[in-house]
């Protein structure tokens, strides 16, 4: 099988869920196809020197790598003018006449059996690409796009970003029906996320998880229960805005009655103004070198998310090191886990005050989920399982 991979943004360096997630579907695709080809998308934000990069496909010989820059940092005068076109913002930023040429360069000398897409704003190249190649074409979801959006747009306290939000998001919830609808086979990463496929489309889908190289996950040591932590890229705007929602309305009453429990903040791009910040109880780390030495550490894992969509796999990769989680009923959302069993679930005050008096309390509540969420992760998110399963799917569906 002859596979082209199309990237927004680079899978280098793998410290992020959104860079985490694309390394999972080029090291799938490594794995069962006989010819493999990506392309990505070098941006200012996501910028990796030729010298990093070269280290790290050095570690993928089987893949052939080609990559595009394309300056997306967002201005007010592109913003301004999204608000007059039928195309989003997002999907205007990724229209580039030499990611264009690059496409058809590689469409003009190979050919391949799949094409592979992550995420919709791909659909504006849909035409071209279609007239170049016979290959099947394939729409990765990561998730859910517009919901995000929504969700940003009916949280967000600005009513200016309200306002740019609330028009934005109905022009992604399009081009996700149009990208749905334009090619041959949907890849949601949840059967939440493929309801809602299916109600606008009648491609046929395949639940793609978020899978992980669990070979390369060892159950490690936890600190006691009342340290807990947060880790999530700071660049990724409900990470931020969930995290700010959790300072200002969860952890005081949390700090006032349980000061025993700490809280230490890690993330990439961590603004520098946040090292300064003086809220009691809470540690702000910055980035960190190593996710297991940073586990190691402490108890529990919050994942405070009210707004996005898609699957956290920094959770996922929690889960499969042994950190339990107390996480919202959005971040948890498509991973199938129980509350009580896999995750502590907490949306309200009084939700984080009980699971907060129930980490306290019972010593070896921690060690439980622990066990039951390593063994859900372990059952249902070995990457290669997934596609060897897709695999299968796809041959059969070109039959």
């Amino acid at each position: 099988m002859k596979v082209l991979q199309l990237s927004y943004r680079l899978p280098f360096p793998p410290k992020d869920g959104g860079a985490l997630g694309l390394l999972r579907i080029l090291e799938g695709y490594e794995h069962i196809a006989d010819e493999f080809h990506f392309l990505g998308v070098r941006t200012p934000k996501h910028y990796v020197s030729n010298l990093d990069l070269k280290k790290y496909t050095e570690k993928h010989p089987h893949v052939a790598f080609t990559w595009v820059d394309i300056n997306q940092n967002p201005n007010y005068w592109g913003a301004g003018l999204s608000f007059f076109t039928k195309k989003s913002y997002h999907g205007i930023r990724l229209i580039d006449s030499t990611l264009l040429k690059a496409i058809q360069s590689i469409l003009h000398n190979h050919e391949f059996d799949l094409i592979h897409f992550d995420g919709p704003f791909w659909v504006h190249y849909i035409k071209e690409i279609k007239a170049l190649s016979k290959a099947k074409l394939v729409f990765r979801a990561h998730n859910i796009e517009h919901q995000i959006w929504k969700r940003l747009s009916e949280e967000d306290s600005s009513f200016l970003k309200r306002i740019y939000l609330r028009n934005q998001w109905p022009k992604i919830e399009l081009e996700e029906r149009e990208m749905a609808n334009s090619v041959d086979i949907i890849l949601p990463i949840s059967s939440i996320d493929d309801l809602w496929f299916s109600s606008v489309s009648q491609t046929t889908r395949f639940i793609l998880e978020a899978g992980l190289p669990l070979h390369q996950y060892s159950l490690g040591n936890r600190g006691p229960n009342n340290k807990w932590c947060f880790l999530a890229s700071l660049e990724w705007l409900p990470n931020i805005q969930g995290l700010e929602r959790f300072l200002s309305e969860i952890w005081p009453e949390i700090h006032r009655k349980f000061p025993n429990i700490s809280f230490s903040v890690a993330g990439r791009r961590m603004p520098e103004s946040w090292k300064n910040r003086n809220i009691s109880g809470v540690h702000f780390v910055g980035e960190i070198e190593s996710v297991t030495d940073f586990y190691k550490e402490y108890g529990w894992l919050i994942v405070p998310l009210w707004s996005g969509s898609g699957v956290r796999i920094k959770m996922i990769e929690a889960m499969a090191m042994g950190m339990p989680c107390i996480s919202t009923t959005v971040g948890a959302e498509g991973l199938g886990v129980s509350h009580n069993k896999d995750f502590l679930e907490a949306n309200t005050l009084q939700d984080w005050l009980e699971v907060a008096a129930s980490s306290e309390h019972n010593s070896n509540l921690g060690d439980i989920i622990s066990q039951h969420s390593r063994e859900f992760v372990f059952k249902h998110y070995d990457n290669r399982v997934i596609f060897e399963k897709w695999h299968q799917f796809f041959l059969q569906f070109c039959r």
